[in-house]
Formats: structure tokens, C-alpha cells, sequence
């Protein structure tokens, strides 16, 4: 129905025809008020994404001298199976020890296979020197044909360092070939070469079988099908005569191509017959039609390889029982070889004079274990190794260790008629072994390597544990403490968020990831980062130690080590031996140092030891010692002495005397053992600590009122007073607190207080400057020490029972700048025979003066009543503690209301949950029923062939009442709903360490009966929970009448939901059906998203049963694109309409970072205010492994994130255009399947060009990345970059900024010669200029000529902010 009627309009009254329902509408504005708006726009962001946990699961270990003969380095080949193959870590094994040397991971595809090129040498073992001869123990003493590659000693005579005896040679997925080895660089780092690179056709897939023939002349490479090339390579001394003469190594001589009539199951070459090294022999294994034959090439060294493989070969069958062999083994002898299947073995000889002969080997009863996985009816071998032995004993005889998947290993040894003379199987292993499988040798012995691909491996000597090799585990899920893994249940309006400054102190969130195991070493492993402490004396001595020094002694029958302990009124003297076996305690009158006292400082320079207590000053050297109490002294007689420190012959006290402070400080004459007063200063405050540097600088720490200040002086020219130089202003003195310790590190001045806080200070021609970062929230106590040898100092800092270690910025300030402080790093103390313990508090550390490891530190250390000496890495890593469930671990959570993990398993016993403590790592969950009855399992678990599929967090909240529930659902259809209770435990490690346990027991459950379908996500909110049943969507409340769940409503989708989580958009919107005009207004709706398994994302309403009017369900929003789902997560970002993105619930729109099976990470816009638009992609990221869950969670540490907030004058707010995606400013991390982990950050549209432009720019860089450009499209894109780097906005790819490499480009400082074009630093001006409107610029200087150092150093902080380490 419609009228006319007069209207007001544009300041005149005008005549319309209105309808009825125009009318009715604008009667409930009373209601609602709401605001017409154009269709929206999706925003603009970009996202970076960077690797903050390497995968480190290896496809092959191969020992290998790629430094030197002296050096026994192992390469671990990273997984090919997960597509994750991009790196190469060598490792040292010394003293059955193994230790991390270098990565390379900058490949930019992925590894297909790699081998070893050229001779073993192991320089302390060959027939020579066993025999005495005097000859050069690193000359190969083997009768080798000339031209072959064997290390020789060209170039050491001539003081120039030679190739080393041995290469990687690397087959690239890209079709190219790289060999590779290492020599130290400019800076003593090493530095990786690589000798040459060739490229094959790529569609090819060459390197799928790789072999290098014995005398490491030939190189086979084949692909999967029916081809193979044949490389011929250059003699060592051809190669290293080039390499010394500053020339390109050329390692590819010739290149031959083959196709063969059939599918190549293996290839390898043959060991000629001893005295016929030149002989050269090829053996393929080719299957067509169902069967397999034999193929031999053979030729003369130095033959043209056109020649040889121009003649046609004949084929020889094999027996049906080896026609498909797992392995093929050369073997020394005969030119035979063994073939290995399931369950057969057979040594193979007479190769090369018609068909081979099989001796079948009798089979010997294998021990049998639990490890064995799969449905075949025997374990399968799956690797083999060949160990070192004498060159005199393999020409006649070949060993080898042959290993099984279930942890059996077995050693073969061949005679010289290449028979198999033993055969003995070893000790199971305790871990499965997979393909990287190694034997190296270590002080006359064989030491074996085996990795997992389902739980931490290790390596042995035959019978001897020596170590776990430090791998990232595989991960099927993985929580944070404090931190929301992003999929929980319903947010709250009504829960505030916690400010940004009550955050930034709080204790950083712990990671736990959970690996699966095979059923019976399952384990949770918390990833740490920092440096690694290895504790090596471990001695419980008692309470009370303050302090502990250890000094080298030599005397009449004693070499060892002194080691002073401080106690609280005394001091205890031990006699260490040299090897810490024995202790003995020193009694008062054989030793001239005071025991009868507290030590406050002890000292050692020049053959003179100062030490310093509560009662007097002690002068000793090794046959004399004078001693001066303090009531003899002047000055001191009725004095209460507070600290004391020594430096070369000078001594310095701070005392007091009733409310008087006041410094004495005495010169020693060291030659007659003599101390006097040198003079003494009054001090106006209270005086917290005292220290000398070692430039005679006086450094006291002072209190006045509520200002902190440190005074300074210099001992050259006695001063009457001290410089204060003051620490606090009128809005940090009451935050900060006393000086707790200071040192003095060069022309740098590191003050620790008591409230966390460290300052450096630095005097220059412009005055001083003050840097400031932040620790912790209790005392700093800094120790400096230099050890001999050592190249740079050492600073350790103990705050809050953690040892951090302080380096400072090594790329230096301009002149007349501030010193910053550099890398700061959590020192973890590792106990190899208790790797599961956690890290234990550390109340005082020093480095002592004790022969280390290369590359370590020896550190003294006081926890508690622990004294600990560790060698300390001087470079940071993973350092991960596992703790073993025994169980095969499904799903991982942290409850938030309990305080732990709650882990999801099966196993030997069926489903079950644990309930592990992060502490601990113990299991103290009881399983009971309702009556509080212990059981085996609660109901609803514990069935066999059933797993785990989703835990979740449920706070049910009725009629007033809050409950506590766990939600589990399983494969077999289940949902459990768990309810848990702390209780005591019944006596101490009952269950577990602790005085505490929790007691579950089952409270509601749906029966698999009802549910026939696996139930891969639930959620639970106020009233109720909803999970995915096969692809329908349930709805259920809780009814407390009848104590059940009942069904509200269902919603079936195309495909199962593998994640759910419901989300509360800012704003609704209501179409005008008439004029199709978009409102919006504010409400507390609240929406489901689903991630499928097929169909991507979709947004439905949700139902809410305390809410009368809640619609019914439908479908609002749906990805348009099909994807494979495996996880999502919810982030707000700023808008095009202007409205904030600060990550709450407040303003922004929502962008969901999607994770699919194809490692693609993107972010899908959901338009709440368009009704049922469909989602569009803002950006998309390609990683090298799928995201397998996504978590948030403040992970950084207290320092990182005082940086990220930008220090004392900070704001707290994101700087250089970067967007806070949640309420907190979490960290977002995903973890992939392989273990690794990778951080998320969201970029505006100005920090993203900047980052993208460096990154074109490095893609285009050889230095940056080497292997990148082989191929034809490759080298096309680079060259379009390096002409043309300005980003491209296409809302795709081009939206991704790939972190690893800005980290290379940030560790290499190479920004400079990444921008040595005029026009590429104008440009990088213009983008720096745009961050945050140009806050960082404006203070600048306008360049002149080629100054732009300025603009550098911003951009090297614009890198180091984005790429600081996430935990």
C-alpha cells in the first residue's frame, strides 16, 4: 500500500510517494539506531611468515670430512619423506660427543639425495702410524691410482690450506647439483663453498637414486622411471690445484645421458677387485613386466663415456624371491654385492662373467621387539652402513651393520671370498630407525647413529648410550601456557582485557608440542631457545652458598683446583683433582686464606691472589700470604663492611659507620705483600654495591631518597668526590630500584638493579648515554669474565632464578653514540642423564678458567644447594626437554583453570588422557568413576583401535553456576564430557612428583552407538557445546534436571569440520528488501566458523539456548574456493572505513588464517556486514610444510617483548607498521607435522612494501640466495626483479614476506650492497618514510652525497623488530 505525502527535504517541502512498510520502519528507530554504508571493501595487509623452530629430521646421516682430516663431522640430510628437505647440519663427533657446527638451509628447493665425494681419512689411524712409522700422519697410506680423488698435502707446505679430503654432493629438486664443503670465512665463522653446480633437466627428477663409484671419479644420478646420467669428475689434485690458485673449481668433467628398457629399482657401482682400481663398474636393477634383471656397465678409467655406453648390455634375471630387494650392499671383495628383502638375503657374485649367483645366507633367529609397526609379517631393513676399518683388512675382508625399522641391528662380516663369515645382532635399540642410519669412528671404536621417524633418536657405541640426537620432534599438535591455541570456546564481552603494561612483565608462555611416538615413547617436548649449559659436576653440597670461585693450584704433590665456597658467616676450602673425581675439604691451618668469615670477592692477577671478607683482606701468592683485618686498618676499626671488589693490585671497600657511607680503597704492593690506604671518599646516600674496572675506573652503585644514580671515579687521579650520573627521572624513580651489581666491559658500563632493569652507560664527546632494557622484575646480578683463550667476553646475568647470558651490539654506533646492548639469551642447563628435568634455578654463575670444548665455556653455578659446573654454547638454538608418555600422544592441550597439560593418547591399553605437569613432565591424573573409585581408565575410554580426535575447554555457566569440563571426542564417535578435581596425593611420588594430583572421572558422554561418524572438533560455550559429527553440525545444552545433554539443533555441511570456533563480530547487518540498502548496528550475536575438510571455511549463525530470540541456523558466509582445511585461527585487522584494528572485538574486520594439506597459509576475509557475501582472500602464503595447528600466546621473553613495546618510553603499541592481531599482542605460531614452527605477523600496506621491496631485492642476490635462478622461469623472475624491484599489491602471493630470507640479509648486514644503486636508497628513504607517517624519519638529516647510514641503521632495526626471537 502506498500514499503520498509532503516531506521537508533539502530546505523545502516536496510531495513523495511512500509505502506502508517505509513508514512501520521508521517507528522502531527507537529500537535500533542504524547507519547506511557502501558495500564494504575487504583490507589491505600483508604477511610474514619465518621459521622459529627448524625441522631437524633426517632423510641420511653421512659421515664426511668436509673441513679437514682432523675434523669428524657428520651431515644430517633433512626429511624427504615430509617434503622438508632444505637443509644440511654437520655436526662434530669428538669424544663421544656430538656437537652442532654449521646450517645451510638456503637451498630454496628441496634436497632429493645427497653422497659423499672422495676418500675417508682419519688421520690418528692408518697402518703407518700403528706400525711407527714417522711419515705425515694425514697422508692416506693407501696404494691409490693417480688421479683419483685422495687428500694429499699440497698446498700445507706451501702454508695455504688444500680442499678438504671430502665434498657433499647435493641433487636439487630444481634439477641442479651442488658440491659443497666448508672453510672458515673473514670473521672465524665457517663458511660454506660451493665448488660447482650443474643442472639437469629438471622434469627428469634425477637424483632419486644417487651413487658415487670407490674411486670417486664417477657419479651416477637416476630418476624414478627409466633414465640415468653419468657424471665423470675430476681428480683431487686437478680440483685443488684450481682451488689454490684462486681459480673456480671445476668438478664435472663429462656428462652422459641414459634411457633403459624398464623401471630403475637400484643402481650403485661395484668395488673393483684388488690391484684393478682403474676399473670402473655399474650395476642396475631395472623391473619390467613384473620382473627384474641385472644390468652391468663396466669400463676403464678415462674412457669416453659415449663409447662405453654405446654398446648394448646384456640383462640377467633375478630369482623371484630377490625381485624386488630393499637393499643392494657392495661389498670390498669379489666385486659381489648382497641383496636384502623382507625376509631373504643373499650374497650376489661372478657379476661380471654372466649371470650372479645368489647365495642364500640362513636366515638366523632376530631378536624380536615391541617397535615393529605395519602389516607385514616381518620388520623391514630399512638402512646400512659401512664402519672404518684398516686399509690392510679391507682388502681382504668387508664389515657391515645392517638396521631393522624396529630398533635390530646386526653386523655382517665378509671374507675374502665374499662369504658372510658372521653375522651377530646387537642389543635392540630402544627407537625405530629409519632411513638415517650411520656409523662413524670415534677414539678406536665404532659409534653408531640412528634417527626416528617417530620419537628422538641416539647414538651408541655397540654398547654403550652416549647420546640423544637433538631433533625437533613430530608434532601432531602443541599448546602454550597462559596462550589461547585459538579454538576454544565462546569469547566473552563481558571479560575485560588486561592492559598492555600489567602484560608486559608477566612470565612468557611455555610451548609444549606433542609427538606421536609408535605407540610406546610418545612424548611432550617443551621448545626452548637460547644457549645450551651442559652439566657436567653436579655436587648437593647444602644450603647457604652465596658464592663459589675456582682457581688452578699447583703444589708439592696436588694439581688441581681450589675451589672457595661463601657461606653466610664462613668461607670452605676443597681440593678438586683435575678430573672432578675427587673433593677433599681443606682444613683452616693448612691454607692462607680466612675461613673464618664470609669471601665478599676474590681475585687472581699476576701470580697474586686478593681475597676479601667480612673481617680482612688476604694478600697470598703460592709459598707466602699477609693478611690485614679491617679493625687494623685506618678508618675501618669500628666500621660494618657492605661490599668490596680487587682489580690488578687495587682494593676498594664500601662500609658505613652509623649513617655514613663511605669508599676506601688501598693499593697492594704486590711484590712485598704490602697494602696501604690510597684514599678514602665520603658518600652522600647509601652506597647498594661496588666495583672497579679494568681501567682503574671506581663504579658504585648509590641510593639517594628515591633516586638511583651511579657514581663515577677514576683511581689515576684520587677524586674528592664521585660523578653521578643518574638512572631514574620523575616517571621511572619509583619503578626502579637499588643498584644490585655493575661491570665495566671495555668503554661500556652494565648496571643490573634490583627491580630487573639493565643500563648500559657510555661516556663520549656529547656527554653520557644511557640504553635501557629490561630483565625481569627481581635483582640483576651481571658477572664479566674473559677466559683465556676466548675471543670475546662473557657476560651472565642471573634474574629471577634464570641465567641469561648479555652480548653486546657487535656492529657498534656511530660515533658519539649510545652502546646498546646486543643478543641476550637464556642459558638452559641440560642434564644428559636426566634430559626431562627442567631447567634448575641459578642463584649465582661465573665463567672459571678450565679446559673446554671448542666452541663451550666452562660456568660455575649455585643452585640452591646444587653447585653446577656446565660447559655453556657460545651459539643459541633449540634446546627441547622431552618427556616421555608411553603412550602415542593424539591431541595436546593447556587447561587453563588446572594449570596443565591435558594430553590425549593411545596406546598398547587403548584411549586415555594424561594430565602432565609443565614443571615436571610427570603424568599425576587419576582415572576414577563417579563414586571416586580408581579405575584403569574412565568411561568412554580405554578402547582399543580408537583415537583421541579433540580436547577442548568447557566453563559451563547456568542459572548462575560456573563448571569446569573437559571435552573429548573420539574416532569411534564418542563425546565425553570429563569432569577433574585437585586432590592431595596420598603420599609424596605417588603419583608423580608433587604433593598434588588430579582426579577425573566421566560426567556426561554420547555413545558412539548415537554417533556412528569420527568427531574431529567441538567447542563448548555458556549453556552447551557443539561438534561435528561427519559433516553435521550439533548443537546440545545442558539440562540440569535430567543431568544430560540435550540436542538443540543440527546443520549439515558438504564435508566434516575439522576446527570450530565461534566469534562475535562488531557489527550485523539488515538488507532493505526494497531498496537493497546495507545496515549495520553493534550487537553481541555471536557466529560459528567451521574450517572442512574439503570445502574450506563457511560462517553460520549460532544458536544460544539462554537467548528466546536466537535464529536458527544458516549459512552466512562461505569461501568460494574448495580447500583441503586442516586448521584456522581469527584475527582483526584496521579496515578501509577507518576503524581500528586492535585486535579485539571492538572495531576491525576479521581475517581468518586458513591452513591447507598443501602448505598454503592465507587469509580469508569474512564480511560480516555484507549479508551472505562470500569470503575473499587478502593474501596467501606458500610454506615449505602445512601448517598443522595454529596457537597464540605472549611466548616472548621479558626483554624481547620490553623491545617490542619500545622500552622505558614505549607506548606499547605495535611500531613499524605492524598490526596487533589479538586483545594481548600474542605471538601467533603455527607448527607443521616435522616439528617446525613458524611465527605470523601481520603487516599494513607501508611496512609490507618495504619488506617486500628488501625481499625482491635479496631474491635477486646470489649471496642471498645461491640456488636460486637455475632454472629458466627462475632466472627470468630474478632478472625482471633486479630491473624493476617494487612490490606488486595483488591480494595473492605477492602479500607474502618470507622472514628466512630478510634473516639472512639481517644476519650478513648485506643491505648495503643490496641497495648500491642510487635509486634503490632513494626508494628505501621514501619507504621508511611511510612507517607510522613517518615518526622514525623526522628527525633525520637530509642525505648528502652517499650518506645514508642513518637510514641503514633504521633499517637494519625495522629487521631486527620483525625477526627477534619469538621465545
Amino acid at each position: 500500500m502506498a500514499f503520498q505525502t509532503n516531506v521537508f527535504r533539502d530546505g523545502a517541502w516536496v510531495t513523495e510517494t511512500v509505502d506502508l512498510r517505509s513508514v512501520l520502519k521508521g517507528q522502531n528507530n527507537d529500537q535500533k539506531e542504524f547507519t547506511k554504508r557502501d558495500p564494504p571493501e575487504p583490507p589491505c595487509c600483508g604477511i610474514l611468515t619465518r621459521t622459529v623452530v627448524e625441522s631437524n629430521r633426517a632423510h641420511q646421516i653421512l659421515p664426511v670430512r668436509l673441513r679437514s682430516p682432523d675434523h669428524n663431522d657428520l651431515a644430517f640430510i633433512g626429511e624427504l619423506i615430509l617434503d622438508q628437505d632444505h637443509f644440511i647440519q654437520i655436526c662434530e663427533l669428538r669424544n663421544g660427543r656430538l656437537r652442532n657446527v654449521v646450517r645451510k638451509n638456503d637451498f630454496g628447493s628441496r634436497i632429493r639425495n645427497a653422497c659423499v665425494v672422495g676418500s675417508a681419512v682419519i688421520p690418528e689411524l692408518n697402518d703407518d702410524v700403528l706400525a711407527g712409522s714417522s711419515s705425515d700422519s694425514r697422508i692416506k697410506m693407501e696404494d691409490a691410482p693417480e688421479g683419483l680423488l685422495s687428500f694429499s698435502q699440497t698446498g700445507r707446505s706451501l702454508g695455504v690450506t688444500p680442499l678438504p679430503p671430502q665434498m657433499l654432493m647435493v641433487a636439487l629438486e630444481s634439477g641442479e647439483i651442488a658440491f659443497l664443503f666448508l672453510k672458515p670465512g673473514v670473521d672465524g665463522r665457517l663458511a660454506w663453498v660451493i665448488a660447482s653446480r650443474t643442472s639437469a633437466p629438471d622434469h627428469l627428477r634425477l637424483g632419486f637414486h644417487l651413487a658415487v663409484d670407490p674411486s670417486s671419479r664417477y657419479a651416477v644420478l637416476a630418476g624414478p622411471m627409466d633414465c640415468f646420467c653419468v657424471y665423470e669428475l675430476a681428480s683431487y689434485a686437478d680440483m685443488n690445484d684450481r682451488y689454490l690458485s684462486g681459480e673456480r673449481v671445476r668438478t664435472v668433467r663429462s656428462v652422459r645421458l641414459l634411457n633403459v628398457p624398464g623401471v630403475i629399482h637400484k643402481i650403485t657401482f661395484l668395488y673393483p677387485r684388488p690391484g684393478d682400481d682403474h676399473h670402473i663398474i655399474l650395476l642396475i636393477v631395472l623391473v619390467k613386466g613384473g620382473k627384474s634383471k641385472t644390468v652391468i656397465y663396466e669400463w676403464e678409467l678415462g674412457d669416453n663415456l659415449a663409447t662405453v655406453f654405446s654398446m648394448e648390455r646384456r640383462s640377467h634375471r633375478m630369482p623371484d624371491e630377490f625381485r624386488l630387494p630393499l637393499l643392494i650392499i657392495p661389498l670390498r671383495v669379489q666385486s659381489a654385492f648382497v641383496a636384502i628383502t623382507e625376509d631373504k638375503m643373499a650374497v650376489c657374485t661372478e657379476c661380471l662373467h654372466g649371470p650372479p649367483k645368489f647365495q642364500a645366507v640362513p636366515p638366523q633367529p632376530a631378536p624380536q621387539t615391541d617397535r615393529r609397526r605395519g602389516r607385514h609379517r616381518h620388520s623391514l631393513w630399512t638402512a646400512w652402513a659401512r664402519p672404518f676399518r684398516l686399509p690392510s683388512y679391507g682388502k681382504s675382508h668387508d664389515c657391515i651393520y645392517l638396521a631393522r625399522e624396529d630398533g635390530v641391528v646386526t653386523f655382517l662380516e665378509a671374507d675374502e671370498d665374499s662369504n658372510l663369515s658372521r653375522s651377530t645382532f646387537l642389543q635392540p635399540f630402544p627407537c625405530n630407525i629409519s632411513t638415517a642410519f650411520a656409523c662413524a669412528f670415534d677414539h678406536s671404536t665404532d659409534v653408531l647413529f640412528l634417527a626416528s621417524e617417530s620419537g628422538p633418536g641416539g647414538y651408541w657405541r655397540p654398547t654403550e648410550f652416549l647420546g640423544v640426537i637433538s631433533i625437533a620432534t613430530t608434532a601432531v599438535d602443541f599448546a602454550i601456557t597462559g596462550g589461547s591455541p585459538g579454538r576454544q570456546q565462546d569469547p566473552r564481552p563481558d571479560e575485560s582485557t588486561a592492559l598492555w603494561q600489567r602484560l608486559r612483565h608477566q612470565n612468557p608462555g611455555r610451548i609444549f608440542v606433542g609427538g606421536p611416538g609408535d605407540g610406546t615413547n610418545g612424548a611432550v617436548t617443551e621448545y626452548r631457545y637460547g644457549l645450551r649449559a651442559n652439566i657436567g659436576l653436579d655436587v648437593d653440597y647444602g644450603p647457604g652458598m652465596k658464592k663459589a670461585w675456582l682457581l688452578e693450584v699447583h703444589k708439592p704433590g696436588f694439581n688441581g683446583y681450589l675451589l672457595l665456597i661463601s657461606l653466610p658467616d664462613t668461607t670452605t676450602a676443597l681440593m678438586v683433582s683435575y678430573d672432578f673425581s675427587s673433593a677433599d675439604v681443606v682444613a683452616s691451618d693448612r691454607i692462607s686464606f680466612d675461613l673464618a668469615s664470609t669471601t665478599l670477592a676474590l681475585v687472581r692477577s699476576s701470580g697474586v691472589i686478593i681475597q676479601i671478607t667480612s673481617r680482612m683482606i688476604v694478600v697470598a701468592t703460592e709459598d707466602r700470604s699477609a693478611s690485614y683485618p679491617f679493625q687494623d686498618l685506618e678508618g675501618l676499626s669500628d666500621a660494618t663492611i657492605l661490599d668490596a671488589c680487587a682489580v690488578h693490585d687495587c682494593v676498594a671497600v664500601s662500609a658505613h659507620t652509623g649513617p655514613q657511607f663511605r669508599i676506601h680503597v688501598f693499593k697492594v704492593d704486590r711484590s712485598q705483600l704490602l697494602l696501604t690506604l690510597a684514599f678514602a671518599i665520603d658518600i652522600d646516600g647509601e652506597v647498594t654495591c661496588l666495583a672497579l674496572g679494568p681501567d682503574y675506573t671506581l663504579l658504585a652503585g648509590l641510593r639517594q631518597g628515591p633516586r638511583t644514580l651511579l657514581g663515577l671515579g677514576s683511581l689515576h687521579q684520587p677524586p674528592s668526590e664521585l660523578k653521578l650520573v643518574p638512572l631514574t627521572d620523575g616517571r621511572s624513580a619509583s619503578t626502579i630500584e637499588g643498584i644490585e651489581s655493575v661491570v665495566m666491559v671495555g668503554d661500556a658500563i652494565l648496571v643490573g638493579t634490583r627491580s630487573g632493569d639493565l643500563f648500559v652507560v657510555t661516556e663520549g664527546k656529547d656527554g653520557v648515554s644511557i640504553s635501557h632494557e629490561k630483565l625481569g622484575t627481581t635483582a640483576v646480578d651481571l658477572r664479566y669474565n674473559h677466559r683465556t683463550g676466548a675471543g670475546n667476553p662473557t657476560i651472565l646475568a642471573t634474574c629471577g632464578n634464570a641465567l641469561v647470558s648479555i652480548r653486546l651490539d657487535p656492529w657498534g654506533q656511530p660515533a658519539g653514540g649510545t652502546t646498546k646492548v646486543g643478543a641476550i639469551h637464556r642459558v638452559w642447563l641440560v642434564d644428559a642423564s636426566h634430559s626431562e628435568d627442567a631447567s634448575p634455578p641459578v642463584h649465582f654463575a661465573a665463567v672459571v678458567d678450565v679446559a673446554a670444548e671448542d666452541g663451550t665455556t666452562s660456568v660455575l653455578m649455585i643452585s640452591g644447594s646444587r653447585l653446577l659446573l656446565a660447559e655453556l654454547d657460545e651459539e643459541p638454538g633449540l634446546v627441547p626437554r622431552t618427556s616421555s608418555v608411553n603412550s602415542t600422544v593424539n591431541r595436546l592441550m593447556y587447561c587453563q583453570y588446572l594449570q596443565c597439560l591435558v594430553v590425549g593418547m593411545s596406546g598398547s591399553a587403548g584411549t586415555a588422557l594424561g594430565f602432565v605437569r609443565p614443571d615436571t613432565g610427570k603424568d599425576v591424573g587419576q582415572p576414577v568413576d563417579k563414586t571416586k573409585k580408581p579405575q584403569p581408565n574412565i568411561t568412554g575410554l580405554g578402547h582399543q583401535d580408537d583415537r583421541i580426535l579433540c580436547l577442548a575447554e568447557w566453563n559451563c555457566r547456568k542459572d548462575g553456576k560456573l563448571w569446569n569440563f573437559i571435552l573429548v571426542t573420539t574416532q569411534s564417535g564418542r563425546v565425553i564430557v570429563v569432569s577433574v578435581e585437585k586432590v592431595p596425593t596420598a603420599a609424596p611420588g605417588a603419583t608423580g612428583s608433587g604433593d598434588w594430583a588430579y582426579r577425573y572421572w566421566t560426567q556426561f558422554r554420547r555413545s558412539s552407538q548415537i554417533l556412528h561418524a569420527p568427531i574431529y572438533s567441538a567447542l563448548g560455550y555458556d549453556e552447551g557445546i557443539v561438534y561435528c559429527s561427519n559433516a553435521d553440525i550439533t548443537w546440545e545444552a545442558l539440562e540440569l534436571a535430567d543431568k544430560r545433554l540435550k540436542q538443540l539443533k543440527m546443520f549439515t555441511l558438504d564435508s566434516p569440520a575439522v576446527a570450530l570456533r565461534l566469534t562475535r563480530p562488531a557489527v550485523v547487518v539488515t538488507p532493505d528488501p526494497y531498496d537493497g540498502s546495507i545496515h549495520t548496528t553493534s550487537t553481541n550475536a555471536t557466529k560459528l566458523l567451521a574450517l572442512t575438510s574439503r570445502d574450506s571455511l563457511v560462517a553460520l549463525d549460532h544458536i544460544d539456548p539462554a537467548d528466546p530470540e536466537s535464529p536458527n541456523v544458516e549459512l552466512r558466509h562461505v569461501d568460494p574456493w574448495k580447500r583441503n582445511g586442516v586448521d584456522f585461527l581469527e584475527v582483526k585487522v584496521p579496515n578501509p572505513r577507518g576503524d581500528s584494528g586492535d585486535g579485539g572485538d571492538g572495531g576491525g574486520d576479521s581475517i581468518v588464517l586458513v591452513a591447507d594439506r598443501e602448505g598454503s597459509v592465507l587469509g580469508c576475509w569474512v564480511p560480516w556486514q555484507a549479508p551472505e557475501r562470500e569470503c575473499e582472500v587478502v593474501f596467501e602464503a606458500e610454506l615449505p610444510c602445512a601448517v598443522r595447528r595454529f596457537g597464540t600466546g605472549r611466548t616472548r621473553s621479558v626483554w624481547e617483548r620490553w623491545r617490542r613495546d619500545g622500552g622505558r618510553d614505549g607506548d606499547g603499541q605495535p611500531r613499524y607498521g605492524r598490526i596487533q592481531a589479538t586483545k594481548d599482542d600474542a605471538e601467533i605460531l603455527g607448527v607443521s607435522l616435522d616439528g617446525s614452527m613458524r611465527e605470523f605477523t601481520l603487516l599494513r600496506p607501508e611496512a609490507w612494501r618495504l619488506l617486500r621491496f628488501l625481499q625482491n631485492l635479496a631474491l635477486a642476490d646470489k649471496g642471498v640466495c645461491p640456488f636460486r635462478g637455475v632454472t629458466g622461469r627462475d632466472e627470468g623472475r630474478a632478472v625482471e626483479i633486479e630491473e624493476d624491484p617494487e612490490p606488486r599489491m595483488d591480494r595473492c602471493l605477492e602479500m607474502h614476506i618470507d622472514g628466512d630470507i630478510l634473516k639472512r640479509c639481517l644476519d650478513g648486514r648485506v643491505l648495503e650492497r643490496l641497495l648500491a644503486k642510487e635509486a634503490h636508497r632513494e626508494r628505501l628513504v621514501e619507504l621508511l618514510g611511510a612507517l607510522d607517517g613517518g615518526r622514525y624519519t623526522a628527525g633525520m638529516k637530509v642525505v648528502e652525497g652517499d650518506d645514508y647510514g642513518e637510514y641503514f641503521r633504521l633499517a637494519y632495526d625495522v629487521l631486527e623488530y620483525y625477526l627477534s626471537p619469538a621465545f
